[in-house]
C-alpha cells in the first residue's frame, strides 16, 4: 500500500524482508550514528518475540526522483491495548531494551522537513485510522525532534512531548585512559585504581574479552551465570540479550567482558563498539564478590580497552540517571517522546483529554475546527 502526500511517496510494509533493497542504504547510513538504528538491532528485536509479526508496520518515504530516492524509514507497530474505549495506538518499535529510537534517515537529510511532513501525513491518513501515535525515545537535542513535532502538527494532529530518561555519555577527545581516569571522582581514580591493582597482582582474578563468534557461546553462558547470581530481575524476553550478542559478534561490534574469581564468573558487562561509539549496554556482578569491587574493576578494564586500544570518540552509558553513571561520564542529554492525538476520532479526543486535561483538549479541538472552516 502507498500514500502520496505532496510529491513524496510513502509505502507501508508489514515485514522487514518485504522492504525493497534500496532501503538498505538508509540502515547503513543511520547505523553510523547509533547501534539502535541498524538492521541487526531490529532483526534481533523482532526475532525475540517482543512484538508479534502481524503487528509490525513500516513506513518508507521516497523522494520524487527517478528511480525513487529513499529518504526515511519509520519502524512502528500496533500498540493498541484492546477494548472499546482504548485508543488504536501506533507505537515505536522500541521498549526498555531500546536506548534510542527515531526515523532511519538518509545521511544529511537535504529535505528533512518535507520528508517528515510526508511521513506524518501518511500516518494520519493510514487505513488503520490511528487514534494516537506514540514515538519514544527520541534524541531531543537533534533537529529531527522539532521537525517531527512540526510534521505531526501540520498533519492535523494534536502533539504533546514528554520526558523519557536521561542519557550520560563522555566525549574522549583523544585523551588516553590514564588522563581520563585522573579526571574522575576519587572513588574511581584512587579507590578503583587500588582495587584493580590488588586484583591484577593476585592469582584469583582473570579477565576475558569476547568480540567475535569464537568462544562466544561460552561467554554467553558465563554472562548468564553472573546475571542469575546478581540482584537483577529475570529478563522478560530470555532470547533477546543472547541474540543481540550473537548479532553484534557477527558484525565485530560486541565487547563482552567477563571477570572471573577463582575460575568462577563473577562480573559481566556487554558493550558494543559501532563507528567510534562504545555503548555500555548491560552489566551485572555476583554480590559475593562485591567487597573486591570486581564490577568497578571490570568497567575500568573495558574503558581502557575502548579508549586506548580502539580509540573511540564517545563512550555512552545509554539509559538512566543512575548516580554511578555520573562518576564515569561527563555529559548528559535527554531522550524524549512525542504523542500525537487524532482529534477527528472520538477515542483520539478522549485520549487527548486524559493526557492533557479536558479543557486544554477542547480548546485545541475548537481551534482546529475553526481552522478547518476557514
Amino acid at each position: 500500500m502507498t500514500h502520496s502526500p505532496g510529491s513524496y511517496t510513502v509505502g507501508v510494509y508489514t515485514d522487514l524482508a518485504a522492504l525493497p533493497d534500496r532501503y538498505q542504504s538508509l540502515f547503513h547510513q543511520a547505523g553510523a550514528e547509533s547501534l539502535f538504528h541498524t538492521l541487526p538491532w531490529y532483526r534481533n528485536y523482532l526475532r525475540s518475540g517482543i512484538v508479534p509479526a502481524e503487528k509490525l508496520r513500516i513506513f518508507a518515504v521516497d523522494a520524487p526522483e527517478s528511480p525513487p530516492a529513499p529518504r526515511a524509514l519509520l519502524l512502528m507497530h500496533d500498540a493498541s491495548a484492546g477494548g472499546w474505549f482504548r485508543p488504536r495506538t501506533l507505537g515505536s518499535l522500541a521498549n526498555y531494551y531500546s536506548a534510542l529510537f527515531g526515523p532511519i534517515l538518509e545521511a544529511g537529510s537535504p529535505d528533512l522537513q518535507d520528508t517528515l511532513d510526508a511521513l506524518a501525513g501518511a500516518i494520519a491518513r493510514d487505513e488503520r485510522r490511528w487514534d494516537v501515535v506514540n514515538l519514544h525515545s527520541l534524541a531531543r537535542d537533534e533537529k529531527i525532534f522539532p521537525a517531527l513535532v512540526t510534521a505531526f502538527g501540520r498533519a492535523g494532529l494534536l502533539v504533546q512531548t514528554y520526558f523519557c530518561f536521561g542519557n550520560w555519555y563522555h566525549e574522549v577527545n583523544n585523551q588516553p585512559f590514564s588522563e581520563y581516569l585522573a579526571t574522575r571522582s576519587s572513588r574511581l581514580s584512587k579507590t578503583g585504581k587500588r582495587s584493580r591493582r590488588i586484583l591484577e597482582s593476585g592469582t584469583r582474578f582473570r579477565f576475558e574479552l569476547f568480540s567475535g563468534l569464537d568462544g562466544l557461546e561460552r561467554g554467553i553462558a558465563d554472562y548468564n551465570t553472573v546475571y542469575n547470581s546478581s540482584w537483577k530481575v529475570p529478563e522478560p524476553y530470555p532470547d533477546f540479550i543472547g541474540g543481540l550478542m550473537r548479532a553484534c559478534a557477527e558484525q565485530r561490534w560486541l565487547r563482552l567482558g567477563i571477570a572471573y574469581m577463582d575460575g568462577v564468573p563473577a562480573a559481566a558487562q556487554v558493550w558494543m563498539v559501532v563507528d567510534g561509539t562504545a555503548s555500555i549496554y548491560k552489566m551485572a556482578y555476583d554480590e559475593r564478590y562485591a567487597k573486591e569491587s570486581v564490577g568497578t574493576v571490570l568497567s575500568s578494564l573495558l574503558m581502557e580497552q575502548v579508549i586506548d586500544a580502539e580509540k573511540v570518540k564517545v563512550v555512552d552509558y545509554l539509559s538512566g540517571d543512575d548516580a554511578y553513571k555520573r562518576d564515569w561520564m561527563s555529559l548528559r542529554r535527554e531522550r524524549w517522546g512525542i504523542m500525537a492525538f487524532n482529534l477527528r476520532r472520538p477515542r483520539g479526543l478522549l485520549a487527548a483529554m486524559r493526557h492533557l486535561g479536558a479543557r486544554a483538549a477542547k480548546r485545541t479541538l475548537e481551534t482546529f475546527r475553526g481552522l478547518r472552516r476557514s
